[in-house]
């Protein structure tokens, strides 16, 4: 009996080990838009798992056939995935779900936008559960459209449809180009647009119940230098600041929102100093999980550029300028660990991997990258 009771627990023990071995092998799901079309190109939207211990990516399948899903969001809270499809004349909107086991997603709903050139989107959330929304930018037409979405994750009615007016001295500044739409959580009722062909950023306040807009009374814009070129931004985690990277100036331009100094106070370059800056555009923008650094990356010089971030006042000090080990990187995202940087390097095909020291925010390639073509953006599974 009392052998029969140790050899139980011998069992009992080898089991919890296995298991313990087994659940700290942490991997994590993510999804990856692309450019499709040609000889060789990708087919719509594909997924992959990521070891968040080792560093590395499985191989890519496809998850999902769509037109040139160049922008996805994937729902915090359930089993969804947002895409628009960049198609040129007229721009789709896709809504899916996916399954936990192998990401592979099922249509839900597809809907022409109004507009051409839809380039980005933001899924927005009320507190209080009023509705979810999503709210797309149209590069080349100029105009920012808004839809209820549905607990299925269908779309309602179009309820708003804005075209922005103005231009800039550069040669790409003929007219409008909103390039992103940027949720500004801390006031959580507001979208915050950066057009690349007007040097603002716009301010929009969301009805949650209708996911209609409206131009906000009170900072409804920020102004970039001319010829800047506003493409993405993100926002401190106090809301303080934000912290804008201008496409054409190869520059960031940080903007104090609260406080008695409010307005632009820096604008820095990313690349290094000798650098052409007419051979080189900015992609991506984001802030480290510490808050304490930002990485923005430089399409022509091909590289991540890191900054520290002033606690207290919020500018930026330069840290490095390293290679994206690839060419054109149009994206880049932080892991949900904060510990990787994962490089969409469109025109090279492929996404490398990089470990982040949270220390110093500098990053040092791991060695992992995966070949897919024309990557354009990645998110991971919440």
């Amino acid at each position: 009996m009392r052998e029969n009771t140790v050899k139980r627990l011998i069992l009992f023990a080898f089991a919890f080990v296995c298991l313990a071995g087994f659940c700290g092998a942490e991997t994590q799901r993510l999804f990856i838009g692309t450019y499709t079309g040609g000889e060789n190109g990708s087919k719509g939207v594909y997924t992959c798992e990521f070891d968040a211990e080792a560093g590395t990516l499985s191989e890519p399948v496809l998850a999902a056939e769509c037109e040139s899903p160049s922008f996805l969001t994937v729902h915090p809270l359930k089993l969804q995935l947002f895409a628009v499809g960049e198609t040129g004349k007229s721009g789709k909107l896709y809504s899916f779900t996916y399954r936990k086991a192998n990401g592979q997603l099922t249509p839900v709903d597809e809907i022409e936008i109004p507009g051409s050139s839809a380039c980005h989107l933001c899924l927005c959330q009320e507190p209080n559960a009023l509705g979810d929304s999503v709210v797309i930018a149209n590069y080349s037409s100029g105009n920012i459209v808004s839809y209820p979405v549905f607990e299925s994750g269908k779309f309602g009615k179009l309820a708003s449809n804005i075209p922005h007016n103005g231009s800039g001295p550069h040669a790409r500044q003929k007219e409008p180009h909103p390039h992103g739409i940027f949720f500004e959580s801390v006031d959580g009722k507001s979208v915050a647009v950066p057009d690349l062909g007007i040097d603002k950023v716009i301010f929009y306040n969301i009805d949650f119940t209708t996911a209609k807009l409206e131009k906000r009374s009170v900072r409804s814009v920020l102004e970039c230098p001319p010829g800047t070129g506003p493409r993405h931004l993100t926002f401190s985690k106090d809301g303080r600041f934000a912290y804008v990277n201008g496409e054409l100036s190869s520059t960031l331009c940080v903007f104090q929102l609260r406080g008695t100094k409010q307005g632009l106070i820096q604008t820095i370059s990313t690349l290094p100093e000798g650098f052409d800056g007419s051979e080189n555009a900015t992609a991506e923008i984001e802030l480290s999980s510490s808050g304490k650094f930002l990485y923005v990356s430089n399409r022509g010089h091909d590289s991540l550029a890191v900054f520290r971030i002033d606690e207290a006042g919020g500018t930026l000090s330069p840290v490095e300028i390293v290679p994206s080990g690839g060419k054109h990187p149009r994206f880049f995202a932080l892991s949900p660990s904060g510990q990787f940087l994962l490089s969409c390097n469109m025109n090279s095909d492929n996404i490398t991997v990089f470990r982040v020291d949270g220390g110093t925010g500098k990053l040092y390639p791991s060695g992992s990258s995966i070949r897919i073509a024309k990557p354009v953006c990645v998110k991971f599974v919440p």
